[in-house]
């Protein structure tokens, strides 16, 4: 089976739909791994896609704040600008379905979680990060996002040594029996790692290889919506350096 990996797709409608057209015909089934929405102009569509496609996705903190009123105290005032521009956004059926999405999971032998396993809304984004999350599920492979950089964390069974290495559009990287991964498949609609495309991952169970693919959209379209409903200028103007 191949199965297509996105997550972070933050309300970009345009870099969604240029991700899944990518995807269609490529794979059987596509996971996203949470924060449909946030940041961007265009929540419910993007909610809508997603339902529409049949994408089994797991919940980000930007879906649950958005209908948990507890967590908007733990955002950075950007973000709690975004998020509750976003909740004025939404319909009570929208709210109902981000509710309903789970925290974590494992399907087809992996775990997927946003942030991390046992921690869903903590980042993995070091060596020590790792070392915390390897230890929190017993799958040899995780698939993670929330940090917005594709990367992956690599530790061989049996040994204390863990590295961390970049993933690179169209990077083939074949799983090997005897160590263990933690995968981020960066972000559909807000890449932090220096490059501005979308970021997804095709992975294929039988053989164990994924393929990194960086997509490029209209990123100016998304900007100028971005501008229009009001949206913190630094957000728009992040989307076209990648950071």
């Amino acid at each position: 089976m191949r199965i297509g990996i996105i997550s972070d797709i933050h309300s970009n409608m345009e870099a969604l739909n240029t991700v899944l057209e990518g995807l269609r015909g490529d794979v059987d089934e596509i996971i996203c791994l949470g924060d449909i929405i946030g940041y961007g102009p265009n929540p419910r569509e993007c909610c809508d896609i997603v339902r529409d496609n049949k994408i089994y996705s797991i919940c980000g903190n930007h879906d649950s704040a958005c209908y948990d009123d507890s967590l908007i105290d733990y955002f950075n005032p950007l973000a709690r600008e975004a998020i509750i521009w976003t909740r004025s956004q939404l319909t009570q059926d929208y709210l109902d379905y981000l509710r309903r999405l789970p925290f974590e999971d494992v399907l087809y032998g992996l775990r997927i979680v946003h942030g991390a396993p046992g921690e869903p809304f903590e980042y993995i984004t070091t060596i020590q990060d790792a070392r915390a999350a390897f230890i929190s599920f017993d799958e040899d492979v995780c698939f993670i996002g929330h940090s917005h950089i594709m990367e992956y964390f690599e530790l061989k069974k049996g040994s204390v040594i863990i590295r961390q290495l970049p993933l690179r559009n169209k990077q083939e990287l074949s799983l090997e029996e005897d160590k263990r991964y933690i995968i981020n498949t960066g972000s559909v609609g807000q890449p932090r790692d220096g490059d501005p495309r979308s970021a997804c991952i095709i992975y294929d169970t039988s053989e164990k290889r994924l393929t990194a693919h960086r997509v490029p959209y209209k990123i100016d379209i998304v900007q100028k919506k971005m501008q229009l409903k009001g949206l913190p200028q630094i957000l728009w103007e992040r989307l076209g350096v990648g950071r």
